[in-house]
């Protein structure tokens, strides 16, 4: 089976040694991060987002093991293509270039290009990486992206 793309939201200690843990658990099982990001949450948790490919089996494997970590609190995960995975783009086009999101894309968006505003997009995280590689196409210089963190319950 090929492997899918997920988003694991980790929730733990904020104190070092909670990325180092982590990183771990995916080293040891031979999986990568895509990417990674952190995020303090306040002063004694912290958020971890990471985005990796693996197989269903494999996923679970992952999630399992970073739960029985000790620094950390909770682990959530989701496919990428899940469209309650949220993020946000940003993405700065030279002045005089027009730039729109694809219309298959559903998001929110506000920037006016030509003017050499950024244009800033909001939605499901395939749509976001959709606009954020259109622009890409499209001559943009600087792009990145954000994946917002699940509502709490």
């Amino acid at each position: 089976m090929d492997d899918e793309r997920w988003v694991a939201f980790v929730r733990g200690a904020h104190r070092p040694g909670t990325l180092t843990a982590l990183a771990a658990v995916f080293s040891t099982r031979g999986v990568n991060f895509e990417s990674l990001a952190t995020a303090e949450v306040d002063d004694t948790t912290g958020l971890i987002v990471v985005t990796f490919r693996a197989t269903p089996r494999r996923q679970q494997e992952l999630a399992r093991a970073v739960e029985r970590l000790t620094p950390v609190h909770s682990v959530l995960v989701r496919r990428a293509a899940d469209l309650g995975v949220r993020a946000a783009g940003v993405m700065h086009l030279p002045r005089g270039v027009t730039f729109r999101p694809p219309a298959r894309a559903a998001v929110a968006w506000s920037g006016v290009s030509e003017a050499g505003e950024p244009v800033l997009v909001e939605g499901p995280l395939v749509d976001v990486e959709l606009v954020v590689a259109a622009a890409r196409e499209a001559g943009a210089t600087v792009s990145g992206i954000v994946i917002q963190p699940p509502p709490a319950p």
